[in-house]
């Protein structure tokens, strides 16, 4: 009888859970969202149409949390996407919600950065 052929290695993106990816993602969603319930519970001179802004700057770091857990191909694709989006969001936000913002999502933004390849992929150039 012949021996099993070895099974296929899978790619490096797709085998387990990247944490950093998924911390990055969580750290990113989590204090949009809740400025998001609290603009909902107590809102602004401009009303709470206003919570709709933060609700989607959060909602952008669902699917780098998405690509950490779930085994897919595009993984670094979408957390080197995720990374642009973070720093933009970082920076606009800032005129929104002022320098709060910046230092909010500043670890998630790292975070996303170093899942994506970070230094090692900067290093490849």
């Amino acid at each position: 009888m012949a021996p099993c052929p070895p099974p296929a290695k899978e790619p490096e993106a797709t085998r387990r859970v990247s944490w950093t990816g998924l911390a990055g993602g969580l750290l990113g969603f989590a204090p949009l969202a809740a400025i998001a319930a609290g603009v909902l519970a107590e809102p602004p001179e401009v009303g709470r149409a206003f919570a709709a802004v933060p609700a989607l700057m959060a909602a952008v770091y669902l699917p780098p949390v998405w690509a950490s857990v779930v085994r897919t191909e595009r993984r670094q694709r979408i957390l080197r996407g995720s990374v642009f989006v973070s720093v933009v969001l970082a920076f606009g936000g800032s005129f929104i919600f002022g320098l709060f913002a910046l230092m909010v999502l500043a670890p998630a933004t790292v975070l996303l950065w170093l899942a994506s390849g970070g230094m090692s992929r900067a290093s490849k150039r």
